[in-house]
């Protein structure tokens, strides 16, 4: 008994079904493409992080502080000069003041202790910082009223920075933003615009210095951000004074 050989228009059927088939997508190639997406989209947004931390690290105290804004600044810490120790609630003032009094609350650190001080004659807040056993001081020192140019001093010792071995890219221009490093000294550095110079010092430096400075130009924005004359001009020299600073510390000593 001999099998019936299909007919021809079944047969293209089958044939042109199989072919116009979608071929089902494999799983894992699904997952890679959403991880590729889901990295595009953090790496889009920790680029515009760190761009806009340059800006503002780049346009710290372009300008010098008004005179009403200066003595409001003092004025604040002369009020509290003679507590030595600070509260939340004094620091908080401070900042009402003007002052920064940066907590670093965003890198897990938490307040251990706060004081005022002088550096060299000029008004200063010092604050300790802890994390799972890690020390960081930061200290925050502000020009004497009058002092439009002060000189950059670091902190611990009541010096010019200079004089203790720190230097800074293009040291001699007063008005950019300047990170002091001492290479014998890694756990130090050096802050310094017209309006503001901080002094850091941690007891992890490889793993904190970087971090402590891209801290300091993102969560201070609002009161480091001086406005120039036209706000417009020379963003993207800003974004690249920022962007060298954010390098320089971030260099191993």
């Amino acid at each position: 008994m001999s099998v019936p050989s299909p007919r021809e228009d079944l047969a293209s059927r089958i044939v042109a079904d199989t072919a116009s088939a979608r071929v089902p997508q494999i799983p894992e190639a699904r997952s890679r493409r959403r991880y590729a997406v889901a990295i595009g989209g953090i790496l889009t947004l920790v680029s515009g992080f760190v761009l806009a931390g340059a800006y503002v690290l780049g346009s710290i105290a372009d300008e010098p502080l008004s005179a009403p804004r200066q003595a409001h600044l003092l004025a604040g810490w002369n009020q509290l000069a003679e507590q030595r120790s600070l509260s939340a609630e004094e620091l908080q003032s401070l900042r009402d003041a003007g002052w920064s009094c940066p907590e670093l609350t965003e890198l897990g650190f938490t307040l251990a202790s706060a004081r005022t001080l002088e550096v060299a004659g000029h008004p200063a807040v010092a604050m300790e910082l802890t994390r799972n056993g890690e020390t960081v001081r930061v200290y925050e020192q502000r020009p004497r009223e009058g002092d439009a140019n002060p000189e950059v001093l670091h902190a611990l010792t009541g010096r010019p920075a200079a004089l203790e071995g720190f230097s800074a890219p293009d040291a001699g221009q007063s008005t950019t933003p300047r990170l002091w490093r001492n290479e014998e000294r890694p756990g130090e550095a050096v802050l310094s615009a017209r309006n503001v110079t901080y002094t850091l010092a941690t007891s992890k430096p490889d793993e904190t210095m970087s971090s402590v400075v891209g801290e300091l130009s993102l969560s201070e924005s609002a009161r480091l951000l001086v406005p120039s004359g036209d706000a417009d001009s020379g963003a993207a020299e800003r974004i690249l004074r920022g962007l060298a600073l954010l390098a320089g510390a971030g260099r191993s000593s």
